[in-house]
């Protein structure tokens, strides 16, 4: 997807119907999935700046801002002006590969379910790594295509969304694609996350079936928009590397 289609693509429809159920609606549940990663980030390193790449409508953004001086981009305008309401010129709206950003600025940068997304994964680290500063780290999470999950679900594998993931990634292969950019592998795990139960059933019965239930039976969904449950499949990379000092 070009530029021009990622900003049409990921418009208001996207965050409320599409990929998203509503968004806004679960920013309770989202905020504790970004506490979570906040904390792994903190034990790391806890001070500096941090710039965070998809950042939609600036949750986590929310979260970090107590440890780090936060930046935001996103290809979105409507999600820009959601984050912008809390954060004006700190968010800015764009391909970050087409912004101007100063060089070696930033001790984190971070990507949550945002590479794969992105057609050309390796030109986002190339210049991530330009804009980290030295022992500066980047972080983030994406689908693993070689997880247990992921093998046994084949096709029909709950990542497999296109046009909205049109990047899919092995460990071995996230690996390459940093030491490629410079950067040096320094950690993986997998990230769970807290769904809410009208998330789940939205995913799993379609847009045009949920609208249908949500009409017939609106004091369940409301019930149901309440209710979260965790889940970690494994099938979720949690990855940092680290841009090595220079001499």
């Amino acid at each position: 997807m070009s530029g021009t289609q990622s900003k049409s693509y990921y418009g208001q429809g996207y965050f409320n119907g599409g990929d998203y159920q509503a968004y806004e609606a679960s920013a309770p549940f989202a905020k504790s999935n970004f506490r979570e990663l906040k904390r792994r980030l903190s034990a790391i390193q806890s001070s500096g700046t941090l710039l965070e790449l998809g950042c939609a409508y600036g949750y986590f953004l929310d979260e970090a801002r107590s440890e780090w001086k936060v930046r935001g981009v996103d290809i979105s305008a409507h999600a820009i002006q959601q984050a912008a309401t809390r954060y004006g010129g700190a968010v800015t709206q764009g391909d970050f590969l087409e912004l101007d950003f100063a060089e070696t600025q930033y001790d984190w940068i971070v990507m949550w379910d945002v590479i794969e997304h992105l057609d050309q994964p390796q030109a986002y680290l190339d210049k991530c790594f330009k804009l980290l500063r030295p022992n500066g780290h980047i972080a983030l999470t994406t689908g693993d295509v070689t997880s247990p999950a992921a093998q046994l679900m084949g096709k029909r594998w709950r990542l497999l969304t296109p046009p909205s993931h049109l990047t899919f990634f092995s460990a071995e292969g996230m690996r390459r694609l940093l030491e490629k950019a410079g950067l040096r592998w320094e950690r993986r795990g997998t990230a769970g996350y807290r769904r809410s139960m009208s998330f789940a059933l939205f995913r799993l019965m379609g847009k045009n079936m949920y609208d249908s239930m949500s009409q017939h039976a609106p004091r369940l969904m409301r019930w149901l928009d309440t209710r979260s449950f965790y889940v970690d499949l494994g099938d979720i990379m949690f990855v940092v590397a680290q841009k090595p000092q220079t001499n």
